[in-house]
């Protein structure tokens, strides 16, 4: 039994700040209408003014799959706003999820115009207004307009026939990723505590130097300013200071503080801006703002959130936390405690950001167990690829990037100095996805290098004649996708194979998980024919035609597989009872009570590979502690 499953509700709670699970958790939440269909019967609607909707009840009671358009926010106002009767999270079934794995947009309406529907089918346009009005204070009050209520319900129970009909031209996960799904829903339900307190005392603080910073702006400017918010009194400002900004970014700020000829006063402001402009520090605003009534962060990962099945995160983003640039960091931690931004150290933004994993902590009586896995992408590429000399690197526990360089260069790993190993890791990062000279001066670039054309071709041509396997990999899988788009048959590759099924490019991983590139077709192209799928496109957000080509295909392969490999051991570390609560790229965090595990289990348990990765050799290192850090 399918039932499908839609809530509209009220609240002054911003659902896109807090989440889901914080907003439902909110004492302004509350539900304005419920939409429910058994099967292909008609949707049935519910209000709070109607007796409680038995006879679904009973449904769930009998164990029916309750399917709902990003089911999280579902089961979160099921729970926490309304109390019913619980569903067991292996119940629940995400229709957006689906969408997601086959690369389809998570946005309901957006999903069903990506697929063709059209009329009935798809979601409402008219329901973004009705959400304006009713679903969120207006103009600073509630509103109540009984004719815009009986539309939201018409539009709540439209979703719910919409949310179905997608569904029908969606494949279901299978296998193992319907417990990869329930278990993200899982480790999404559980939430990661975070140190309340700390948060608070670091808002104050942040607080408190701004409003110093923009008083001592006040005064360097002679009054003509009171914050360095405006780009144009800032720059028309440093210019009458004798000093031209060309831009007023982060590059341009930071090149200006280098430059002698900036006179002392124009670097002190451009120092205060530098520091007040931090946006890492607006992370503990959007921690606090998630934080469910337990005091723990629900929901902060996204399941296939990136079109390879990689996880994305949400709210204070996870992902993203910058890397601590000081040494101590529980230190300053205590530190904050005093809510005083003159008892840190140099500037106290600086000092905060270095703060932000340490927001992450344990349940009371337990320690954080933490481990990733070392140079993952790289391991499975050349695993991929079969280059066997690779994969005895990795092997025998050799540095990756001075065995790169020392094939690049010709001349003995113990002979790699520092400049050499140095070039070996850019090349591996940068040139494995059949990158050029451009992407490799980028990656040099983020890391602080300048390298000529000249000297990025010569590197390139040397790192290509080291990896012939890797580089043969791209020519032969963008040939066995072409052929499968234009002769519709299954070819071999990479591992895998391809297959054109109703439109649409499917890669079979070694996990039998399946890639998908949407629409795909080939084109005439300057260079004879190309392949184009459709897909989001991430420098425009919007959904369009992508180009496909040798190393990008592999790209998309190799970070899918990765991302099996994670997958699994998060699987393998639940069944051992090591509660993870939450996975940033490569690593996984777990919350552990004290009396059970180790480190070392741990480790071994993420090592431990699935039969269909035999010969992939990972290793994973790891840390216990009683705060996140890096």
């Amino acid at each position: 039994m399918n039932i499908t499953m839609d809530f509209e509700t009220y609240s002054e709670c911003d659902i896109f700040k807090a989440g889901a699970y914080a907003y439902a958790d909110h004492n302004t939440t509350e539900v304005l209408c419920l939409a429910w269909a058994l099967g292909d019967e008609s949707p049935a609607l519910w209000t709070p003014d109607m007796p409680l909707p038995q006879r679904l009840f009973d449904l769930i009671e009998q164990g029916a799959t309750v399917w709902a358009w990003n089911s999280f926010f579902e089961m979160s106002i099921w729970n926490q706003t309304l109390g019913w009767p619980s569903i067991a999270i292996s119940q629940w079934r995400d229709s957006a999820a689906l969408a997601a794995a086959q690369a389809y947009p998570r946005a309901l309406g957006k999903c069903g115009d990506a697929l063709g529907l059209s009329g009935d089918d798809v979601k409402s346009k008219r329901g973004k207004l009705l959400i304006q009005r009713l679903c969120k204070p207006y103009r600073g009050e509630r509103r109540q307009d009984p004719d815009m209520f009986k539309e939201l319900c018409d539009y709540c129970i439209q979703d719910v026939v919409a949310e179905r009909e997608i569904r029908t031209r969606l494949r279901n996960l299978r296998g193992s990723e319907v417990d990869v799904w329930i278990t993200d829903q899982v480790i999404n339900w559980r939430g990661v505590r975070l140190d309340k307190e700390s948060i608070n005392n670091a808002l104050d603080i942040i607080e408190q130097h701004t409003i110093k910073s923009n008083k001592r702006i006040y005064e360097l400017t002679g009054g003509a300013m009171d914050s360095t918010g405006s780009r144009a009194k800032a720059t028309a400002w440093v210019a009458e200071q004798g000093y031209t900004l060309t831009a007023y970014d982060k590059a341009t700020i930071a090149a200006a503080l280098d430059d002698p000829k900036s006179s002392p006063i124009v670097r002190e402001f451009l120092k205060i801006r530098q520091s007040l402009s931090r946006t890492s520090t607006k992370k503990f605003e959007a921690m606090l703002k998630c934080l469910g009534q337990d005091g723990r962060a629900h929901g902060v990962l996204t399941y296939h959130g990136a079109a390879t099945g990689r996880w994305v995160g949400r709210h204070f983003q996870p992902q993203n936390l910058p890397r601590p640039n000081v040494d101590d960091v529980d230190a300053v931690i205590e530190l904050m405690r005093q809510r005083d931004p003159d008892v840190i150290d140099g500037d106290p933004m600086d000092a905060l950001a270095s703060c932000l994993r340490g927001m992450l902590i344990p349940s009371d009586g337990n320690r954080l167990v933490v481990a990733d896995y070392s140079s993952i992408e790289a391991r499975v590429l050349a695993w991929l690829s079969d280059s066997e000399d690779v994969l005895a690197v990795f092997r025998s526990g050799r540095d990756i990037y001075k065995a790169t360089a020392s094939n690049m260069y010709g001349i003995a790993y113990s002979d790699i100095n520092y400049d050499q190993r140095f070039v070996g890791k850019v090349a591996t990062l940068a040139l494995g996805y059949q990158g050029g000279v451009k992407a490799f001066q980028k990656m040099s670039e983020a890391y602080g290098a300048e390298v000529t054309e000249s000297q990025a071709l010569t590197i390139r041509n040397d790192w290509r004649e080291a990896n012939p396997n890797i580089v043969k990999l791209w020519s032969d899988v963008e040939r066995a996708a072409k052929n499968a788009v234009s002769y519709g048959t299954e070819f071999e590759t990479c591992k895998g194979s391809f297959k054109l099924v109703n439109g649409d490019l499917l890669f079979k991983l070694p996990s039998k998980r399946i890639l998908s590139f949407p629409n795909a077709k080939i084109q005439p192209s300057d260079r004879g024919v190309e392949l184009v799928y459709e897909g989001m496109n991430n420098h425009i957000h919007k959904w369009g035609q992508i180009k496909a080509y040798g190393g990008s295909l592999v790209q998309s392969i190799t970070q899918a597989v990765a991302r099996d490999v994670l997958a699994e051991a998060v699987l393998r570390l639940e069944r051992a009872d090591y509660p993870v609560v939450l996975h940033v790229h490569d690593e996984i965090i777990a919350d552990v009570p004290n009396d059970h595990g180790s480190l070392a289990e741990f480790e071994a348990l993420m090592c431990e590979l699935p039969t269909w990765a035999k010969g992939l050799p990972v290793t994973a290192e790891g840390y216990e502690s009683k705060r996140y850090r890096k």
